[in-house]
């Protein structure tokens, strides 16, 4: 009796679990705007390589000299490592182009699809199955 009881517990922890990270996650259109490109350059400021999705903020200076500290969502941190993209390339102060979309409540928030790098090499870094596919 006492062994069925510590399995329920736990099979019922572990349903809990399992939901909390369902609810977490979203779709590409949950959030952002497949209408809304954007192309941002800056230094990054802070990253996030967290599951289900990673985090990379950048300050972009605006044309008026401002800066704006913006977020966008990256894939999985074993999806990034799969394209090639490692932990010591997305270090605070490395300076980034990010070729993605906005978020649909129109923050400084946005999906990013391609990250460029100074030296010119880009990585994938969208993993969402419902994101608009790559223009050649």
């Amino acid at each position: 009796m006492r062994i069925s009881s510590l399995v329920i517990i736990l099979a019922a922890s572990a349903a809990a679990a399992a939901s909390s990270v369902a609810v977490a996650h979203h779709s590409f259109s949950a959030e952002f705007d497949a209408a809304k490109p954007v192309t941002v350059e800056g230094d990054i400021t802070k990253v996030r390589l967290v599951n289900p999705h990673s985090w990379v903020y950048l300050d972009v200076k605006n044309k008026d000299g401002s800066v704006t500290n913006w977020g966008f969502e990256f894939g999985t941190p074993s999806t990034l490592r799969d394209k090639g993209l490692a932990k010591e390339d997305v270090k605070p102060g490395t300076h980034i182009r990010i070729d993605g979309y906005r978020a649909k409540n129109g923050g400084a928030f946005g999906y990013s699809r391609l990250a460029t790098f100074t030296g010119g090499r880009t990585v994938q870094t969208g993993g969402a199955q419902d994101a608009p596919a790559a223009k050649n």
